[in-house]
């Protein structure tokens, strides 16, 4: 698996090897740390950058390069659902409660 591909076919040939022999632990990781429904998008997404950002067997073995790009995966995924989940909060609030924090607010630029 740490043998650069040098041409077309040799990095079809690589990249169905790693494919096959790591894609159940990736989503296992990454279903363990998320869900099974988010799981089969980010491993999927995980050897999507594996392709384009391209491997460099002289830092080592391809394992903890796709564990490295899980687990980045999986940080973006929570930040994105944390602001998903800030907006709805933001509408979902009383439309009394909105108008008296935009009262706060505009007073308190006011100097008030």
């Amino acid at each position: 698996m740490t043998v650069p591909p040098s041409t077309a076919q040799d990095a079809t040939t690589w990249l169905e090897r790693t494919f096959d022999a790591h894609w159940p632990e990736v989503h296992r990781y990454i279903a363990r740390r998320l869900s099974s429904d988010v799981a089969d998008d980010l491993a999927a997404e995980v050897f999507l950058v594996a392709v384009r950002g391209g491997y460099d067997p002289s830092r080592g073995e391809v394992r903890p390069w796709l564990y490295g790009i899980a687990t980045n995966l999986v940080a973006k995924h929570r930040r994105a659902e944390v602001r998903r989940w800030k907006a709805l909060g933001r509408t979902a609030e009383p439309r009394e409660r909105r108008a008296t924090r935009r009262r706060r607010s505009r007073a308190s630029r006011q100097g008030r």
